[in-house]
This record gives C-alpha cells, sequence and structure tokens, in this order.
C-alpha cells in the first residue's frame, strides 16, 4: 500500500469521496479519535512539509490521520527564513490541524545553529554575523560541518536578541501557536570565543560553559514566559549524551516541559544495530527503553510543575529495524510521560507506509484504551 492509498483508507473523507465523487480540495468534516489518556498527550513532528510545495489536500489527509489516531498536537519546523518567505504555507498547517482539533507547535530549526530541528541547514542570522561564531579549542569557526556548518556563541547579546526577536514575529504571525520546542539544544560546548573568554575566564572549567549554556536557554524561555504565559516551552536533550550535559539541561530555568528523544527500543536491540549509514545514531544507547526513558521522566517531574516529554525517533529507519520498532512500541507508550511525539513520514524510511502503520496502529490503541 503507498502512502496516498494508506491516508485515503485512514482519512475521514475518503468514505465522502468514493460517495459523492467531490474532489479532497474542498474540506469536509472530519472524525476526530479522541484521546482518553488522562496522563499522556500525543504529538507528531511534521518536518519541512511545506517547503517549496504546499498541497491543501495532501496537508488535509496528513491532519485528518494524525487526529484519527488521537494526535493532540502537531509540531512543525521553523527555519529563521520562514518568517519572511513561508507565511501562507505555515498558516495553511497551522488552519488545518485546527479545523481537526489539534494545535500547533513551532520547532525553531537551526536558530543561530543552537538548536536542531529540520532541515540541516546553516543559520542566515549565524552567517551573517561572523563575530558572534563560538571558537573550538583550536582556534577554529567550523562547527557540526554536515549540519550548520557554525554556532553563534550563547555569550553574544545579539544572538540572545535574535531569538527573542525571532519569537515575536513567529508568534505575531502565528497567534494560536501553542509554544516552541528547544530541540537538541546544541550550545552545551566548551566556547573559545572572545565573548566566552570575557564572560567566563581562558581556563574556565567545562562546567562553567554547560552552565552559561543552559542559563540562555533559560533565558530565553524566561522571556517568553513573562511575554506568553499560556504558550508552552519545551526543551529535549539526545538520550546519549554526557551526564553533565543532560544535568545541565535539566536545571534550565521557565521549562513547561523537559525530556529526551530516542530509539523505541531498549539497549539490547540497540547493541545490536548497525552504525553505517550518515547520521544513523541506533547502536550508540540513544535508547527510550532499558532505564533511559523512566530517567528523563523522574529528572523532569522533580521540577514542581514541570512535565515530562518523549519524542520516538522512526527516521532515517531501515527495514530491518521496524521488528524492534513494533515489538518494543507498547513498552515505549507504557513510560506514560506527560507529552508523547513521533514523527510523521520523515526522512530516510526504507518502508515508510509499513513504519507509519505500526505507529498508527499502536497509537491508536494507547489513546483509545487508556
Amino acid at each position: 500500500m503507498n502512502r496516498r492509498q494508506f491516508l485515503k483508507t485512514s482519512a475521514a473523507t475518503a468514505a465522502l469521496t468514493a460517495a459523492t465523487g467531490l474532489p479532497l480540495t474542498a474540506a469536509s468534516p472530519a472524525v476526530r479519535s479522541e484521546n482518553r489518556s488522562k496522563t499522556t498527550k500525543i504529538a507528531s513532528y511534521y518536518f519541512a512539509a511545506y517547503i517549496y510545495m504546499s498541497n491543501p489536500r495532501h496537508i488535509r489527509e496528513d491532519m485528518e490521520w494524525m487526529a484519527g489516531i488521537g494526535t493532540d498536537y502537531v509540531c512543525i519546523s521553523n527555519l529563521e527564513q520562514d518568517l519572511f518567505a513561508a507565511y501562507e504555507n505555515v498558516a495553511l498547517i497551522i488552519a488545518e490541524a485546527e479545523r481537526v482539533g489539534m494545535r500547533v507547535i513551532s520547532v525553531p530549526s537551526r536558530w543561530a545553529g543552537l538548536v536542531a530541528g529540520a532541515p540541516k541547514v546553516p543559520s542566515l542570522f549565524s552567517v551573517l554575523n561572523p563575530k558572534t561564531w563560538i571558537v573550538n579549542a583550536k582556534g577554529n569557526t567550523r562547527m557540526m560541518t554536515r549540519a550548520t556548518g557554525a554556532i553563534s556563541s550563547v555569550h553574544s547579546p545579539e544572538t540572545y536578541d535574535f531569538f527573542c526577536e525571532s519569537l515575536a514575529e513567529l508568534y505575531k504571525q502565528h497567534p494560536t501557536l501553542a509554544g516552541f520546542i528547544i530541540d537538541e539544544p546544541k550550545g552545551f560546548v566548551i566556547d573559545h570565543s572572545k565573548q566566552a573568554v570575557a564572560a567566563l575566564g581562558k581556563n574556565a572549567p567545562r562546567a562553567a560553559h554547560l552552565a552559561a549554556a543552559g542559563d540562555f536557554y533559560g533565558r530565553v524561555c524566561e522571556f517568553a514566559k513573562k511575554k506568553w504565559p499560556d504558550k508552552y516551552t519545551i526543551m529535549f536533550q539526545q538520550a546519549h549524551y554526557p551526564q553533565d550535559e543532560l544535568a545541565a539541561g535539566a536545571a534550565v530555568k521557565f521549562l513547561d516541559f523537559y525530556g529526551a528523544d530516542g530509539r523505541p527500543w531498549g539497549m539490547e536491540e540497540d547493541s545490536r544495530m548497525e552504525q553505517n549509514q550518515e547520521g544513523q545514531e541506533s547502536g550508540r544507547g540513544k535508547v527510550l527503553l532499558s532505564g533511559r526513558g523512566e530517567s528523563f521522566i523522574k529528572a523532569a517531574r522533580s521540577v514542581p510543575g514541570r512535565k515530562s516529554f518523549l519524542l520516538a525517533e522512526n527516521h532515517n529507519l531501515k527495514a530491518s529495524m521496524l521488528e524492534p520498532m513494533e515489538r518494543n512500541y507498547p513498552a515505549v507508550l507504557a513510560l506514560r510521560p506527560d507529552l508523547f511525539t513521533y514523527y510523521y513520514y520523515p526522512r530516510s524510511m526504507e518502508q515508510p507506509d509499513r513504519a507509519m502503520k505500526i505507529i498508527g496502529d499502536n497509537i491508536k490503541k494507547f489513546t483509545q484504551s487508556s
């Protein structure tokens, strides 16, 4: 079954189309499956779906599939350029998500090189402001050469201003956004730039650099919470990162949600994975089972008022990974984070329709039986 047929069999509009012959370009009432879980909300990662292409019918079908399995939120990637080059495309996704009862969360992507998200491109801000760049121990500014190419320093006042001004513009353009996500923050590094040396000293320990990065993300979230107190601030880190970096992330202030992303299986399965694909993180311990997911849930809930977040990574998925994903997905959902997230038809999957059926069946069973 191909993607289009898969979506049509899942979408509520399919029956109407077959009976009347009306095209799917006309919006029709969609059947939403209510998430009956009292503890866990469901979100999708819907990344880069609108770049240079925005087909209303495709977006409508996508939203109806997500709503049909009980999804509550749709998370979309937002480049800096989207603030002046993609307003209509983003607005369409928001409108179609809200039509079927979901809200949209922004994932600022590659802003100043300090966050992940999609796609892997240099930050326009960083390119235009080389004086803000992080410098490594060798005096080089080449950072993350397979992603952004340069990262702006958390010690630069211009970097902080850029984040705040961009958030303000994003919420001005799309005021119904439910909040934003700091996706895999990239600022937890040792920075030898002039700004960092001036702030921390020439031989500052690693712990000081990690704390400074955490303070930066916290100040951005503080700005957001003071200006838009009802909008979520969310941050997650990679499950297999060093403990001192994870501790610095967990200490970031003004977060509504904190958590991790990782593969939906455990260490035993992960140890058998091959690492022969570019960007393949399986086989390195980036998993949500074997106690790792629980540790992030515990860390989040140890802060009064803070909730937990888990993203089950299903991009870059080889066919051989589908069996362990299917076998372990119920156990991952059983962790019951406050917000559970899956990727919707992400990049680099060998059998995307089969993978999405596994995910959709498991999530719908969870949302309808919880």
